[in-house]
């Protein structure tokens, strides 16, 4: 008893320098814009307001318009999904992985009762 306590003592500092040797996960952010039927979205960004800020202008190129473009989802380390339907009906989603996200999405969109199932359009993941 005495061999195994002297033994997870002695490993104690060792464990201490691996845990701390490990840099915290940095932020890797992402975001999807939309206004039908023009969505922009970004992944990898440093910040949310950073992701935001891309998506929302990729969103208003595709639209060819300054004002609209409304932020649906944002993700840090995870993926987001954006569906939308004819007539303008739209889900967005968060999920660890893609396709979660885009069945999310989907199944989202479709709730508003479009007269076609919706479709996802964008699929985007920040690396964890």
């Amino acid at each position: 008893m005495r061999r195994a306590l002297c033994a997870v003592l002695a490993l104690m500092p060792v464990m201490a320098l691996a845990q701390a040797a490990t840099p915290p996960a940095r932020p890797s952010w992402g975001a999807i814009a939309s206004s039908y039927p023009a969505y922009g979205y970004a992944f990898e960004h440093p910040t949310r307001e950073a992701a935001e800020h891309e998506a929302l202008n990729q969103c208003r190129r595709n639209a060819r318009k300054p004002a609209g473009c409304e932020v649906r989802s944002t993700f840090d380390r995870a993926c987001g999904a954006y569906a939308q339907g004819n007539f303008g009906e739209w889900g967005a989603a968060v999920a660890p992985g893609a396709n979660e996200a885009a069945q999310a999405a989907a199944k989202q969109c479709d709730n508003h009762l479009p007269t076609e199932p919706c479709k996802v359009v964008v699929r985007a993941c920040s690396p964890r």
